[in-house]
């Protein structure tokens, strides 16, 4: 898709959609090693430490989140994400609770 023009990437790990088990950070780092464009996680965000976690992949080219189920179960408050993250980090955060990094 990157050769086709794709601007950035959603990557979500359908098995641990909705889970609450942790993103894969394994197949990020693998995903993130073969494309030069941006990739955002989906799948397993369970906490604050997830996105930390996350984050701390943001050198290597995952610039970004979509955390779910964790809010609705209350697991994360977007208070403690946008905290957690530093506020100024955050460019959007839509009611559904999609974020990026910037």
């Amino acid at each position: 898709m990157q050769e086709l023009g794709a601007a950035e990437i959603i990557y979500t790990d359908i098995h641990r959609d909705g889970t609450l088990s942790g993103p894969n950070l394994d197949a990020l780092r693998e995903l993130a090693a073969v494309v030069d464009i941006p990739i955002i996680a989906s799948g397993g965000v369970s906490s604050v430490t997830d996105l930390l976690s996350l984050l701390a992949l943001e050198p290597q080219g995952v610039t970004g989140a979509i955390v779910g189920r964790a809010l609705y179960t209350e697991d994360i408050s977007l208070r403690e994400a946008v905290r957690a993250v530093g506020s100024g980090r955050i460019q959007d955060i839509p009611p559904h609770g999609f974020s990026t990094f910037a």
